[in-house]
């Protein structure tokens, strides 16, 4: 039956591999530790009273000229209702603000996930979730930073810079509504190896998200609308022995017409059973466009995460080869209730 449902699981995993779906997103190196931006089925999918996190990346940072590369995130969320024995659900929130260029050219995103998550063994092992996720997204521009052709030309020619206002009265910050799902499988196959793999939809209304307020009848139909996305994401977990442990993954995103596959795998050290800290090292690669060197530090709640990217694309003549980094930080809050315990009197016989 467990085999059965992992077949079928993965053969609907991988069928969206094929799917023609894109989107515009944020990027992360660390995905695994922005989990409600990578998937809405994450939320509350832990064990503790509550998650809070935050990640930030910094891209192009060496390109001359450069500013506004930045894109920091917030998330919370918290299981919050159980059902039955081994079902629950979770809610959760997340924030995020993506700034790029002189212009500014910024895109927020403010959203609400739940999630449904269900047994479907007696021992809990095997996990279905469920997650959806709604919110706000807004895009702004300073068009008074921008350049357009006509006023470059005539700056060379006059040697004077002169704004066209005209080239800049159609552009504005707009905003619409969003919505995204996802699914996910989490299995503990043995005591040494547990994995996860995970299906997200992004943009399923196709929100109006253009710049450009300009509509005229040569407009094509749905041109300003937020396509339909999808993200392919797993991790697996091999205990390799009571202190190593290596952690492979991959996350398979269709944006547009274009796509990416990143692969990453982490070494982990336990460094002390008493006092439990894991040291996580490895590296990673995101086809065709950077080699990404990965830290990671587990102790009690605390989840730390750092990685480099080393440009190995076109763009790496522009920034000599240095892409980005960044750096992440959660924290799982574990309230519980102490168990009361009833002072047994003895009463010995006469």
């Amino acid at each position: 039956m467990f085999m059965k449902i992992i077949k079928f699981t993965l053969l609907f995993l991988l069928s969206g591999l094929f799917t023609q779906l894109s989107a515009q997103d944020i990027h992360w190196s660390l995905y695994n530790m922005s989990p409600l931006t990578l998937n809405p089925a994450l939320t509350g999918s832990y064990l503790g009273t509550a998650r809070i996190g935050g990640i930030y990346r910094d891209q192009a940072f060496n390109v001359t000229g450069a500013t506004g590369y930045t894109t920091p995130s917030f998330y919370i969320d918290a299981p919050i209702v159980a059902i039955g024995k081994r079902d629950w659900i979770g809610i959760g929130g997340m924030f995020y603000a993506d700034e790029a260029g002189s212009a500014s050219l910024t895109n927020q995103g403010a959203y609400a996930s739940i999630a449904y998550h269900k047994a479907l063994d007696k021992k809990g092992n095997t996990l279905l979730s469920f997650g959806l996720q709604g919110g706000m997204l807004s895009r702004d521009i300073d068009a008074n930073e921008l350049r357009f052709g006509d006023e470059v030309l005539g700056e060379l020619q006059t040697g004077t810079f002169t704004q066209t206002p005209e080239n800049r009265s159609n552009l504005g910050g707009s905003s619409a509504f969003n919505l995204n799902a996802g699914v996910m499988l989490t299995a503990r196959l043995n005591k040494l190896t547990d994995l996860n793999i995970g299906l997200s939809f992004q943009n399923i209304l196709s929100p109006k998200y253009a710049l450009d307020n300009t509509q005229t009848a040569n407009t094509p139909k749905g041109s300003r609308d937020l396509p339909l996305a999808f993200k392919l994401h797993g991790q697996f977990n091999f205990s390799l022995s009571d202190k190593w442990i290596l952690s492979p993954t991959f996350l398979y995103n269709q944006a547009y017409t274009s796509s990416e596959l990143q692969v990453q795998s982490m070494v982990g050290y336990k460094i002390n059973d008493k006092d439990p800290m894991i040291v996580k090292l490895g590296p990673g690669y995101r086809l065709g466009d950077a080699f990404e060197i990965l830290l990671g530090v587990d102790y009690k709640s605390f989840r730390f995460g750092a990685s480099y990217d080393l440009t190995v694309s076109d763009l790496s003549d522009v920034n000599n080869g240095q892409g980005a980094f960044e750096f992440a930080l959660s924290y799982i809050i574990k309230i519980f209730k102490a168990p009361t315990v009833k002072p047994v009197v003895i009463c010995p016989r006469l």
